[in-house]
């Protein structure tokens, strides 16, 4: 069977040795008397690093004890198997020329093995900077496999749902004469669901895409009118059953902005909808207006208010925020991150002011005005 090679080591430094055993043994000794924890592995024929290359590592350190396999051999079987692995070279004594040539060949570092002490403090340099780099790559790649899981399982759920309006709205269609008041009712809250588990959904898939990167901002004019009348049409359907008014009140410099339409429409309804959700009577408004060159859009809604203390942590994910009697309110704040990162995206920024017992409003500050219409 055959041994575990570095990548089953952990967080354990990987230092490959291309060098002869008491120099191996010299420079472990050492480096482990520091508390530093380390994988080695030495070999002494080029057949046995081509072979070792195979794997990663943190740092190649090459000595001089074995014959035919100095820097000047291995550093070709460097570059080809492992270009952006790093390499240090030891040295019996230190001469002009062998330095000349190890800086030729990319060497981090010409060491002398008489000053063992400063060897010690070039390696765990070197180990530390590579084992930064591995563990950034690997929480990168992580993260990537992360939100490639999570947009598949996103899409698996969202194809279903999809199927489940569509029957509704079908059999609304055909059947509708014939189903019972209480019949529509019912097949009316199972679309509602579905489109409210749909939205989130939405949002979280949203979410994945701006925390990988992927998402690009497509930037052109908007009829801002015609954009608050869907969004306001949208969220008016969630009022049934609520004492809620909704108004709109747009100043004439935003009637026409330039931004990405999908997201601002996004960052409406997602605020929006957080009001509705945290308003059980009273009124919402959305306003906006020109300042400078900069569109402010604000909505407010008389709800309960949010603790000032719990403010600060509002647009943090996997959060719930609580009314004034400590009750959670407004679901997760998935949507509030979601509104808080498009906005961000967009070149903007939201922001929130809550009193208890009287509501809470929010600020969307975008550089988007149409320069003909900026003030």
């Amino acid at each position: 069977m055959s041994s575990p090679g570095p990548e089953s080591q952990g967080d354990a430094a990987r230092l490959l040795f291309v060098a002869g055993e008491s120099e191996t043994r010299q420079v472990l000794e050492r480096l482990r008397g520091t508390g530093l924890d380390v994988f080695a592995e030495r070999v002494c024929t080029a057949e046995a690093l081509t072979a070792a290359l195979a794997h990663s590592w943190d740092l190649a350190v090459c000595g001089s004890e074995v014959t035919g396999l100095g820097f000047r051999e291995a550093a070709p079987l460097l570059r080809e198997k492992a270009p952006s692995l790093a390499f240090l070279v030891l040295t019996p004594r230190w001469e002009e020329a062998e330095l000349s040539a190890a800086l030729a060949a990319g060497t981090e570092g010409y060491l002398d093995m008489g000053r063992l002490a400063q060897v010690v403090l070039e390696v765990q340099r070197e180990v530390r900077r590579a084992v930064e780099r591995r563990q950034v790559l690997q929480a990168e790649e992580r993260r990537q496999r992360k939100s490639e899981f999570l947009s598949d399982l996103n899409h698996d759920i969202r194809s279903p749902l999809n199927g489940i309006i569509g029957y509704c709205d079908l059999l609304m269609l055909e059947e509708g004469s014939h189903l019972t008041p209480n019949g529509l009712h019912d097949l009316g809250m199972v679309k509602k669901n579905a489109q409210a588990l749909l939205s989130l959904i939405n949002d979280v898939l949203a979410l994945i895409k701006l925390e990988a990167g992927r998402t690009d901002v497509v930037t052109e004019l908007v009829n801002f009118r015609e954009l608050t009348e869907e969004c306001v049409g949208t969220v008016r359907e969630t009022l049934e059953g609520k004492a809620l008014t909704l108004t709109t009140q747009l100043a004439e410099q935003v009637y026409l902005l330039r931004t990405d339409e999908l997201k601002l429409r996004q960052v409406l309804l997602n605020l929006l909808g957080y009001s509705v959700q945290a308003t059980a009577s009273g009124r919402i408004a959305l306003t906006a207006r020109a300042e400078g060159h900069d569109a402010l859009l604000i909505v407010e809604d008389t709800g309960e208010g949010i603790p000032e203390e719990q403010l600060p942590f509002l647009f943090e994910d996997f959060r719930r925020a609580e009314d004034s009697r400590g009750r959670k309110v407004g679901g997760t704040s998935l949507g509030l991150v979601l509104a808080k990162e498009l906005t961000r995206v967009l070149g903007g920024s939201l922001s929130v002011r809550s009193t208890l017992g009287q509501g809470t409003t929010f600020f969307v500050r975008l550089p988007c005005l149409v320069e003909d219409e900026a003030s």
